[in-house]
C-alpha cells in the first residue's frame, strides 16, 4: 500500500499541527467511521487540534458512530486546520460546500480511484483492492502498531456497511474482520446494532413519500430477460433503488436534480458476478454530470451539477451493452 510509510513520517514530525478529517455528503459508517478512529489514533500519539467534518450531513446509518468520536464532528466547517484528512472521498465535488483553501496540507485515505480529477494531495494513501477505506485504516493502524477498542468499533461499522453486510466482500475484507476480532472482544452482532438507521416520524415519512414518488415516476426497460427500473426522486435515490431490487428489478436507477444532480445505481448480485460493475460505469458519467462517479460493482453513485437526462442515457447504453456481450 503506497504512501503509508511517507504517511508515518509526516504524523510523527507533526503532532503540533491542527487537524481536519473530512468526509463526503452525507457520511456513511465508512467514511465517518474511518475519521472518528483516526481522530482517536491523533489524539493518541499527542495531537491536541482535530476537529472532523462532513459535508451536508450525516447518513442515517452513521448517527451511532457519532457516540464514539473523541472530537466534535461538524457540517460543512470552515476550513482552518493546517492539515486536511479525507476520507472514502474520491473528487472536491464530493465536498461541497467545503472549500480547501491553498496552503494546506491534504492527506487523502481512499479505496476509489478517481481518473479524470482527483483530488491533488501530498500523501494519497488509496488501495482499490479493498472493499471500504475502514480496511486501509485498520491496516495503517498495524503499521503504526495502535491498537484501540473504540477505533475497532467505527472501523468494523465501515466494512460491513461499505460491503453491504459482506455481500461484496473479498479474501482481504474477512482477513481485516478477522485481525480486528481476535484483538478485540467484539460480537458482530453488536455492530450491525451499531449501523442500524437512525431515523425519526418525519424522517421515515419522507423516504415512504419518496418511494411512492419513485413509483409514480417509474420507466420500465427491458433488455432480452433482464428489467431495468429507472426514476426521478428529489430525495432518498440509494433507497429507492434498494426497494426496485426488492420489487423485482435486476438493474435500478434513480437520479435527482434537486440541488445539483445526484444518481443512485443498484444491481443484483447475479450480475455483479457475470462482470457488470456500476462503480465503473458512474465513473465514464461523472465528468457528463460536471461532477464524479463512483462505487461498487453492485451499488454505485455520482454527484454532479447538470445533465441528468444525458448521464441516465450514458448509464443505460453501458448496461445494455454490457448485457449484449454478457446476457
Amino acid at each position: 500500500m503506497k504512501g503509508k510509510l511517507k504517511l508515518k513520517r509526516f504524523l510523527q514530525r507533526s503532532r503540533d499541527k491542527s487537524y481536519l478529517l473530512l468526509c463526503h455528503h452525507n457520511a456513511d459508517p465508512d467514511s465517518l467511521g474511518s475519521a472518528i478512529a483516526f481522530a482517536r489514533y491523533l489524539r493518541f500519539i499527542g495531537v491536541e487540534s482535530v476537529r472532523i467534518g462532513v459535508a451536508q450531513s450525516v447518513s442515517s446509518y452513521a448517527k451511532r458512530l457519532l457516540t464514539l468520536s473523541p472530537v466534535p464532528v461538524e457540517k460543512n466547517p470552515t476550513v482552518e486546520e493546517d492539515v486536511v484528512v479525507i476520507f472514502d472521498t474520491s473528487s472536491l465535488e464530493q465536498l461541497e460546500p467545503i472549500e480547501i483553501p491553498r496552503g494546506k496540507t491534504v492527506i487523502v485515505i481512499d479505496h476509489h480511484v478517481e481518473k479524470e480529477k482527483p483530488i491533488k494531495a501530498e500523501i494519497s494513501v488509496v488501495d482499490s483492492s479493498r472493499t471500504s477505506t475502514a480496511e486501509i485504516v485498520w491496516e495503517l493502524f498495524k503499521y503504526f502498531s495502535f491498537a484501540d477498542e473504540e477505533s475497532a468499533r467505527a472501523l468494523l461499522a465501515g466494512i460491513v456497511t461499505d460491503t453491504a453486510n459482506f455481500r461484496f466482500a473479498n479474501a482481504k475484507t474477512f482477513k481485516a474482520v478477522s485481525e480486528i476480532l481476535e484483538r478485540f472482544p467484539l460480537q458482530m452482532g453488536e455492530i450491525f446494532s451499531l449501523v442500524a438507521p437512525v431515523s425519526d416520524e418525519n424522517t421515515d415519512n419522507a423516504k415512504r413519500m419518496a418511494v411512492l414518488k419513485a413509483c409514480q415516476r417509474l420507466e420500465i426497460r427491458k433488455f432480452r430477460r433482464y428489467i431495468i427500473a429507472i426514476s426521478k426522486v428529489s430525495a432518498y435515490e440509494s433507497y429507492a433503488c434498494k426497494v426496485f431490487l426488492q420489487l423485482g428489478a435486476d438493474i435500478a436507477i434513480v437520479g435527482s436534480e434537486k440541488k445539483g444532480v445526484r444518481i443512485s445505481a443498484r444491481a443484483k448480485e447475479s450480475l455483479v458476478k457475470k462482470g457488470l460493475h456500476l462503480g465503473k460505469i458512474m465513473e465514464k458519467v461523472g465528468p457528463v454530470i460536471e461532477g464524479s462517479g463512483g462505487g461498487h460493482a453492485g451499488a454505485a453513485g455520482a454527484n454532479g451539477k447538470a445533465n441528468l437526462d444525458k448521464a441516465i442515457k450514458l448509464i443505460l447504453k453501458e448496461i445494455e451493452n454490457f448485457l449484449r456481450e454478457n446476457g
